[in-house]
């Protein structure tokens, strides 16, 4: 990658919430990790992880709400709450390509275990992205850029660990 789409993607990446994606992603590959060590239907797979995403994001978005509150934002809760919703969005975004990755590998035939593991790996290689992202955008570079972009994709190689675990 070029330095100036580097610079580019890491922009575009800085306006929206990287830290909401890189949740997004974490709890979706430890969702298929766990889910689908004991389920091998892949849309129960699927509709399953979209469960835990779509419970934790309105966690997310409740507890917005209630931070408002305590804000002196006055208004109803369901009024505070397509804003909250707006804010955590991005939890989604992040869940979204691990279950894209994971589809797709079943179109092609790949097996239910194997989509999984592939969905993991493909969860490490985004989160490293993220991770070399935010560092390259900070201007760090050298060893340390490695251990930026280590570290976010430590996340989701505990979720390949908890698959060979659980599986």
């Amino acid at each position: 990658m070029r330095d100036g789409h580097r610079r580019r993607a890491a922009d575009t990446l800085a306006r929206r919430d990287p830290g909401a994606i890189v949740y997004g992603a974490v709890v979706t590959a430890a969702s298929l990790a766990a889910v689908s060590a004991n389920i091998s239907h892949v849309q129960r797979v699927a509709l399953s992880v979209g469960a835990v995403v779509a419970v934790y994001w309105l966690a997310h978005v409740y507890t917005e709400t209630q931070e408002m509150l305590f804000h002196g934002d006055r208004r109803p809760l369901y009024r505070r709450t397509p804003h909250a919703a707006a804010k955590e969005v991005f939890i989604l975004v992040g869940a979204v390509p691990a279950v894209v990755v994971y589809l797709l590998l079943d179109l092609l035939g790949m097996s239910a275990s194997g989509a999984a593991y592939w969905a993991l790996w493909f969860s490490v290689a985004f989160l490293a992205l993220i991770g070399y992202l935010g560092a390259h955008r900070a201007e760090i570079r050298g060893w340390w850029l490695l251990l930026e972009s280590a570290g976010a994709a430590s996340l989701g190689i505990l979720a390949v660990l908890g698959k060979v675990f659980l599986h």
